[in-house]
């Protein structure tokens, strides 16, 4: 006959058993695979709609776009002759302001924000494969953070985007 102790301990050893076979097959939100078929899984990116004042935001986009899919997917990055489909950016609005008031004009709130849509077409024929919707990220920061704000909220969105692509295949 079992102890009372052992008895406990076989049980927790039973259920740490359970709990990880019912876990298998999960991924946290931002490690979860871009599933794209595998027909399409040689991309380029056409276009980054940018009506911003921040050049710089294309290419660190695109940057983050293909490091962030190539991560979580079996995505190739080619050449737009040998791509089976493009992927398409459009930045709907990218900001980072400060608000001041008072009459020592203290700052009272420092955000960064941006609100963008991706969109995956087939080479072959145009069609919409698949679509982000728009997907908005925002970071509140203290004086002298503007540039680590941007670069936070331009890495939550391109996370988001990944996710919704993971979701919809």
């Amino acid at each position: 006959m079992l102890s009372r102790p052992d008895v406990r301990v076989l049980f927790c050893g039973i259920v740490c058993v359970l709990f990880g076979f019912g876990c298998r097959g999960y991924h946290l939100k931002d490690q979860a695979p871009v599933s794209l078929p595998k027909e399409y899984r040689s991309l380029f990116i056409i276009s980054v709609e940018n009506p911003t004042m921040k050049p710089w935001l294309d290419a660190r986009l695109r940057a983050s776009v293909r490091d962030e899919f190539t991560r979580r997917g079996k995505i190739k990055w080619v050449s737009k002759d040998t791509a089976r489909a493009y992927l398409k950016i459009k930045v709907h609005d990218f900001s980072s302001s400060t608000s001041v008031a008072g009459s020592k004009d203290e700052t009272i709130k420092s955000a960064a924000g941006i609100d963008l849509e991706a969109w995956i077409v087939s080479q072959k024929d145009g069609s919409v494969l698949w679509r982000s919707n728009r997907v908005s990220a925002g970071q509140s920061f203290l004086t002298g953070g503007r540039d680590q704000a941007e670069a936070r909220v331009l890495d939550l969105a391109v996370r988001e985007l990944a996710d919704r692509l993971g979701w919809d295949f």
